[in-house]
């Protein structure tokens, strides 16, 4: 079992209720009272008092792996009286993978990631001496991490303009990011937009960072202005918590895209006598 599906799924029940109340999203009644999964060959569904759960264009919702079925079940399961789907990412990234409404290819996806990649925010530091600082002492290890891990070399923007990102660091990347189904890089992609960062967004998938670690990294300037300035007291936590819930999304469906996972139920030892 993935070490982030218990982390989400109790962000889901504790966290979203208190947050998501702030914002106003539209939103519908309730219609169910229990969810629940099913397994279908290989595959997995979801079900909301036995009905199968369908996408947009009335697909029946299936995924690869019982850890994010049971994830999109908590998902629906954390719903109070209304459904907020804007904050249900998993379903989200699961029917957008499944209808592709944008006829994307996996080819499409990975260049515009490598497109990306220039205007990564840990590549632009700030010319005010503290704040370059701070920039440093947190995003360096973090840019010494990847071009070790990848062997590809990376250079800090000197002003607006973005870094040049040599043809070998692309090819190196393009061939990472074409490892990955259609799913993964989907939910790739949603990360990445979310932490405004590739290179964080890797970081969570090495495991070399946790999605609480990479917001916080992604936000490090925010984070130094309102240390200075001062926050509004629950509107930044919001923020915070809206990006984590995005990340460990994506990361969630990575992880089952690309790991298989299966809970085996063991028959009892007094049932296998029997037979």
């Amino acid at each position: 079992m993935l070490s982030i599906y218990p982390t989400f799924t109790n962000f889901l029940k504790v966290q979203c209720p208190k947050c998501f109340r702030f914002q106003r999203y539209v939103t519908r009644k309730r219609f169910y009272r229990c969810t629940g999964i099913i397994q279908n060959e290989n595959k997995w569904e979801v079900t909301l008092d036995q009905r199968r759960l369908k996408t947009p264009n009335g697909r029946v919702l299936l995924v690869n792996s019982e850890p994010l079925a049971r994830a999109i079940a908590a998902e629906w399961d954390a719903q109070t009286d209304t459904i907020a789907q804007p904050t249900m990412h998993l379903t989200a990234l699961c029917n957008t993978a499944l209808d592709n409404p944008g006829k994307l290819t996996v080819h499409d996806i990975a260049n515009y990631l490598l497109d990306y990649f220039p205007t990564d925010t840990l590549l632009f530091h700030s010319e005010e001496e503290e704040l370059r600082a701070l920039q440093e002492k947190k995003w360096i290890p973090v840019l010494e991490w990847f071009q070790k891990r990848f062997g590809v070399k990376l250079e800090i923007s000197k002003g607006l303009e973005p870094p040049p990102v040599t043809t070998e660091t692309r090819a190196v990347l393009a061939r990472h990011f074409l490892s990955y189904d259609f799913t993964a890089l989907n939910a790739i992609c949603f990360g990445v937009e979310a932490l405004k960062s590739p290179l964080l967004m890797l970081a969570c998938i090495e495991r070399h960072l946790e999605p609480k670690e990479a917001v916080l990294l992604a936000r490090l300037e925010e984070e130094f202005q309102l240390i200075r300035w001062g926050r509004v007291p629950w509107a930044h936590e919001l923020n915070q918590a809206e990006l984590s819930s995005r990340v460990a999304a994506a990361l969630l469906v990575v992880q089952c895209s690309t790991e298989k996972h299966s809970t085996t139920v063991k028959t009892p030892a007094r049932e296998q006598a029997m037979n």
